[in-house]
């Protein structure tokens, strides 16, 4: 067999297909000759076939590069601009923050503080303080990706101003974001096919994934029925529930999207002007939190130590923050991962609990399932995981 391009695909030969290819025409030619690997002639025939070997690797990954499955990087990128996309850049952590000092005082542009991870931020506009001798401004991480600036940690002032004495940042930021990876770029690209359509479930979700910025997840729930269904939806509407982007975007967006006669429900109303002049009501909603409690109970021959607790919290965390809007809390699945968090434990016993309010404790706590339905949201918070050991 020979490396060709047929109308099945790329056929290639392996190494030791060309190099048996190589030994038969050498023979046609020479005669019985000896072509072992470890003759002055074999050895020639090997070398001849690795190169070849090599060319043919180099033709499969150019084959491949053309096709969003399997193409990637550089070449992935230019496979989807064919559908009018492009990677997503890494974004940064942007910050509201509290300034504060002598009464009247400005704090110029590019003004820079660090938290505690010696993580630079800088503000991203001059900001007077006023009478009372306060201000607040927005500052932006120095390096692109996730990087995370919780409550009242932005707080080392790194560029020395006159009158200004404190900095803090009184609620988390918004975290930014790596790169866009090969397995994104190819999810959203098969979304993005989508959002050419309209009025249907995929193309209205797609929509407000790849058009609307900062939005992050998104679901929608129809009631096809002539009938006011059991969460309270009109007949024949249908509700978006989104996270992220603002409720101006995502109203905007819903209206162009959806079809004509069609209403919208949910929680949040705006009003978006049509083309005529006229004012249209769209509704939406934001997810519903279901704050998750978590049990750990940790036995470990030599005990546990405290940041031995600490990194189990942290991996019901980072597995809980995986749940997508909808989906259930399964108690099983935080098992392996506080075992692969922590080291030596002999067993780990897991309950859960669930509450509408992050500051009050669930009643119970059991090995049981919480289902989530498909307009809420699971919430995860080291504060809310306990250790027992």
């Amino acid at each position: 067999m020979s490396t060709e391009l047929t109308p099945t695909g790329l056929k290639a030969q392996t190494f030791a297909e060309v190099r048996q290819e190589l030994v038969d025409a050498f023979r046609a030619v020479y005669g019985p000759i000896n072509t072992g690997e470890e003759s002055a002639i074999g050895q020639q025939i090997t070398i001849m076939a690795e190169r070849e070997a090599i060319i043919v690797q180099a033709l499969q990954a150019v084959y491949a590069s053309q096709y969003p499955a399997s193409a990637a990087g550089r070449s992935l990128d230019g496979v989807v601009q064919l559908t009018g996309i492009t990677r997503r850049e890494a974004t940064r952590t942007i910050v509201e923050v509290l300034l504060t000092g002598t009464p009247n005082a400005t704090i110029p542009k590019n003004s820079a503080a660090s938290t505690d991870n010696d993580d630079i931020f800088f503000l991203t506009d001059d900001v007077t303080l006023d009478a009372n001798g306060e201000g607040t401004g927005q500052m932006i991480a120095k390096e692109a990706g996730p990087i995370i600036a919780p409550p009242d940690t932005l707080t080392n002032i790194e560029t020395p101003v006159s009158g200004w004495d404190d900095v803090t940042n009184p609620q988390e930021g918004i975290t930014g974001r790596p790169v866009e990876s090969d397995p994104e770029l190819r999810l959203r690209r098969v979304r993005s096919l989508q959002v050419t359509g309209s009025a249907t479930v995929g193309a209205i979700r797609s929509r407000l994934l790849e058009q609307v910025d900062d939005v992050t997840a998104a679901t929608i729930i129809e009631n096809r029925t002539g009938e006011v269904d059991a969460q309270g939806r009109p007949p024949h509407s249908f509700e978006a529930v989104v996270t992220g982007g603002t409720d101006a975007d995502i109203a905007q967006n819903l209206f162009e999207t959806k079809a004509a006669g069609i209403e919208t429900t949910g929680t949040i109303t705006e009003i978006v002007t049509d083309s005529t002049g006229k004012e249209q009501v769209i509704k939406f909603s934001r997810p519903i939190p279901r704050f998750i409690w978590v049990r750990l109970t940790l036995t470990a021959l030599n005990g546990i130590s405290e940041s031995s607790e600490q990194a189990a919290k942290e991996a019901v965390v980072e597995k809980g923050e995986q749940l997508q809007l909808g989906d259930d809390v399964i108690w099983q699945t935080f098992v392996g991962p506080v075992h692969r968090a922590v080291d030596n434990l002999d067993e780990v016993f897991v309950e859960i609990g669930v509450s509408s309010d992050p500051e009050t404790e669930p009643s119970t706590f059991e090995q049981a399932n919480i289902a989530i339905e498909n307009n809420e949201q699971a919430q995860f918070d080291v504060d809310r995981v306990e250790v027992i050991t």
